[in-house]
């Protein structure tokens, strides 16, 4: 296993760790938009890593992921509304996490015409 992908794996943990975090208290607004933040820049990593990978399905899913949580133009709802999403997606985040750490290695070998 390559260092990067450990760090990418250690990272994405860590905000699903924060959307567990989310999904089971009440928690200042400002924690709030700072987890939007570092999901949605998370979100739009791995959207354009697993682009270049050449899982196309995954890209469509992280980039929904992005427009979901993002902090500019926010999707508002109240807390508890929030709560199971945040759960879903933690656990969401866990497993990709556990999927992408121990994949085969393959890349999508293009034909150029």
């Amino acid at each position: 296993m390559s260092r990067e992908r450990i760090w990418e794996v250690v990272l994405t943990i860590i905000g699903a760790a924060l959307l567990l975090v989310a999904a089971v208290g009440k928690h200042p607004y400002g924690f709030y938009m700072v987890l939007r933040l570092v999901i949605t820049v998370g979100a739009v990593y791995w959207a354009w890593r697993v682009y270049k990978t050449g899982l196309r399905a995954w890209t469509w899913a992280f980039v929904a992921l992005a427009l979901l949580l993002n902090p500019f133009l926010p999707i508002r709802m109240q807390r508890e509304d929030w709560q199971p999403i945040d759960l879903c997606l933690g656990i969401f985040l866990i497993g990709w996490s556990g999927y992408w750490l121990f994949r085969k290695k393959f890349e999508v070998k293009r034909i150029r015409e």
